[in-house]
């Protein structure tokens, strides 16, 4: 062994580890006697989310009939306005159980990303998307048996669109 591969050896030997105890002040108050149990806030928090249920709906409802009229118009690279509102759809529905609803809207946030990646924008594909939207809106955004079946179909046209890279 040479005089430089022993100091090399050397350096790599085990290296000193400190290992410090910090405490945050998230677990300093969930410490700290008294307040709920986990459950009975989770109970709360749904109760709120339920109270502003019908307004969450209107907000849904609109954003849908904006993207209809935004994609009737055919704008030109409108890439960036229709992921803004698909995105908004995916957050509010996330508040309400509306799985099949946040689904579709999900596939329309990847339809878009990858048309737009790929530089292959297809109006049809929008346009499906958009439809089965309000369709699934109109079903209450829930799981059912038409709702699976245009997710499906959903789902071949993101398969069909080109992946980015």
């Amino acid at each position: 062994m040479t005089a430089a591969s022993k100091a090399v050896s050397q350096d790599v030997s085990k290296p000193a580890v400190r290992i410090r105890d910090i405490t945050t002040s998230l677990q300093r108050q969930m410490a700290r006697p008294g307040g709920i149990d986990i459950e009975a806030a989770v109970a709360a928090a749904e109760q709120g989310l339920e109270g502003r249920r019908e307004e969450t709906l209107r907000v849904i409802q609109d954003k849908v009939q904006a993207l209809a009229a935004f994609c009737a118009g055919r704008p030109a690279a409108p890439e960036a306005e229709l992921y803004a509102i698909a995105s908004v759809l995916v957050d509010t529905a996330g508040f309400l159980d509306m799985p099949a609803f946040y689904e579709a809207a999900y596939s329309l946030c990847e339809v878009v990303s990858r048309m737009s990646a790929a530089g292959a924008w297809s109006w049809p594909s929008i346009d499906v998307h958009v439809h089965a939207l309000s369709l699934i809106l109109g079903e209450g955004g829930g799981a059912s048996d038409a709702n699976s079946t245009l997710l499906a179909g959903l789902r071949a046209v993101v398969d069909r669109t080109p992946a980015p890279g």
